[in-house]
């Protein structure tokens, strides 16, 4: 497979598709939060990464959440295990103007940029690795930190029947707290809807009918659900799956499974909304927001 992001999600495709919906959790609904991380430069991964990462940690079992290439294993003097089978990520390098074949001076001038795919291994596939320093996770409930993450964005929420974003009115309407059956549940909602905040006109822009066309809701429904995992797991905090979530599923697989590149825009675009929340929120307790 030549295309590295048919390479990825395709990977990604062959664990969502062959699970029972009805009983199954999502890959980046953690039960203990947090963000896939490389080991050696200690930045988290992001966008389509954080989520074939999720996927593969949550397939073979892997609570670590530090990730790495066999040279960067070696270097820190561990060793990858014979036999381990590594998982895929995509990295980005600068492409020259001369090897895109670009004549013209305004063409020359653009950035290119070419994905390639990289193999990673984490640390639980090791040998001779330092433990992994423990996280701090923020307690569930209550939820002072979340609830002064949403303060701090400044976005209007009225009380409503059901949750959604009104872009018309530009703010979010949600059912009273103790309607949801979790402060998890909670959480995950309202981070939903926090992301679609993002992408009023003032705000991101995120238009999607151009590249996404009649699929549009569906993609903004996946940066959605993509864009809340990443803004909960960087908070420390455990995202509910959705109780609709068979129904998710099946509104956003058929597009991800056409169009090989649409679940990277669509965690690209979802990372691009978590670090806009970030920069409302900056530290929130012991935590960092970081897609």
């Amino acid at each position: 497979m030549a295309d590295p992001h048919a390479r990825v999600t395709a990977a990604i495709l062959r664990q969502l598709e062959s699970a029972d919906p009805t009983t199954w959790v999502c890959p980046w609904h953690r039960a203990a939060g947090g963000l896939p991380r490389n080991a050696v430069t200690r930045r988290a991964y992001r966008g389509i990464n954080t989520l074939a990462l999720w996927c593969a940690g949550q397939e073979r079992g892997y609570a670590d959440p530090r990730w790495a290439t066999y040279r960067q294993w070696s270097e820190q003097g561990a060793q990858v295990r014979r036999g381990e089978q590594g998982t895929a990520v995509l990295f980005y390098r600068d492409l020259p103007p001369e090897a895109a074949g670009e004549t013209s001076t305004e063409e020359a001038d653009a950035p290119r940029f070419v994905a390639r795919a990289s193999t990673v291994f984490n640390a639980a596939q090791v040998d001779s690795t330092h433990e992994s320093p423990t996280l701090p996770v923020i307690p569930i409930d209550p939820i002072p930190a979340f609830d002064r993450f949403v303060a701090a964005t400044g976005a209007v929420i009225r009380t409503g029947v059901s949750a959604c974003y009104l872009p018309a009115r530009d703010e979010i309407r949600l059912p009273e707290r103790a309607a949801f059956r979790s402060a998890a549940g909670y959480c995950g909602t309202l981070a939903h809807e926090l992301v679609h905040w993002t992408g009023a006109p003032h705000r991101l822009d995120r238009r999607l009918t151009t590249r996404f066309a009649t699929r549009a809701y569906a993609a903004e429904e996946l940066v959605a659900e993509l864009g809340a995992a990443f803004v909960l797991a960087g908070l420390g905090l455990a995202p509910e799956p959705h109780p609709n979530h068979a129904a998710y599923m099946a509104g956003w697989l058929p597009l991800v499974r056409d169009e090989p590149r649409a679940l990277a825009t669509a965690a690209s675009l979802a990372s691009r909304a978590a670090q806009y929340l970030e920069a409302f929120a900056q530290p929130v307790g012991d935590a960092m927001i970081a897609a």
